[in-house]
């Protein structure tokens, strides 16, 4: 069974290097309840932005799995190349926390 985290868990953490590892090094999945800003946030950006594709792509009804790092690496750096953040998202959101964590910059073929 997947875990699944909540906002609250994820901005009470100080870092995420237990998820880093755990995502981007063994590939094992997760999930994401969004926050009712942050589902605003995505309604605002829909269809304007790669990471909105991303997240629409990769979620049920605000629940987003996180499985494939480099998808939502390439989407972030479809919209902002380098940053590792999700354009027009507060940085105090839990959904930027883990986009920046989990993003890989060392995109592999590019």
């Amino acid at each position: 069974m997947k875990e699944i985290y909540t906002s609250e868990e994820i901005l009470g953490c100080e870092d995420l290097y237990c998820l880093q590892d755990t995502f981007c090094s063994s590939g094992i999945s997760f999930i994401y309840l969004m926050s009712s800003g942050e589902m605003g946030w995505l309604d605002f950006i829909r269809n304007k932005y790669s990471i909105a594709d991303w997240i629409d792509s990769h979620s049920i009804e605000g629940a987003l799995i996180f499985n494939d790092m480099y998808s939502m690496s390439k989407a972030l750096d479809d919209d902002c190349n380098g940053l590792g953040k999700a354009v027009m998202l507060s940085d105090c959101t839990a959904l930027q926390k883990l986009f920046f964590w989990l993003y890989d910059e060392n995109l592999e073929g590019e």
